[in-house]
């Protein structure tokens, strides 16, 4: 589970900073959506797997 939350955070972080990359922003917004995103997805994985 831990590697699952991990894994889903890391890769939504990634999208953002490819995302910040190419649009060239000022402020890293793309990092900061994909954490959230990231983690929202990662409770809702973990929420999923618990209620089983």
């Amino acid at each position: 589970m831990v590697f699952t939350m991990a894994g889903s955070i890391g890769f939504f972080v990634w999208l953002g900073r490819r995302w910040d990359d190419q649009s060239n922003h000022q402020i890293p917004i793309g990092t900061l959506i994909g954490g959230v995103l990231g983690t929202v997805f990662a409770i809702w994985l973990v929420i999923r797997e618990l209620s089983k």
